[in-house]
């Protein structure tokens, strides 16, 4: 089967799409979007971290971490404060209420997983995720052209 590259960009949505659909409406419930889930649950793994690694860890771009970050802040979901050796940079970290959100949220997020998980097979799931894992790691253009 031969796939190109608009074939399996399409086919790596769908495939987002499909597993997202399973979790979309737990988020609704809770008033929070995928990216700001994406970053609660970074931040909950990682701890305190700059607002730049964030972005690379939750896949979000930088003008959306920003608004994202400023609502969750509003929301006192996430706490910000410059970093003290470099004064342009900020430090974000979970707050206790955002840590309670998390810890409210995730067991339902994983229930949802392993209902996805038995839809489509536990060895599906985990062969996807070798392949995805090496995709992504040796997937990316070179510089060189």
């Amino acid at each position: 089967m031969t796939v190109s590259n608009e074939n399996l960009s399409l086919l790596l949505l769908k495939a987002r799409e499909n597993s997202v659909s399973y979790v979309r409406p737990i988020l609704a419930e809770v008033g929070l979007t995928e990216q700001q889930w994406r970053v609660i649950r970074t931040l909950k793994r990682d701890g305190e971290m700059n607002a730049q690694d964030l972005a690379g860890e939750s896949c979000i771009l930088s003008p959306s971490l920003s608004r994202i970050l400023n609502r969750l802040e509003n929301e006192k979901v996430i706490l910000k404060k410059v970093d003290s050796k470099d004064q342009r940079a900020l430090n974000i970290k979970l707050s206790a209420k955002g840590s309670r959100l998390h810890d409210r949220v995730a067991p339902k997020i994983e229930k949802q997983y392993k209902v996805l998980t038995q839809a489509v097979g536990k060895d599906t799931v985990s062969k996807l995720i070798v392949l995805l894992e090496t995709f992504s790691s040796r997937g990316k253009p070179n510089d060189d052209g």
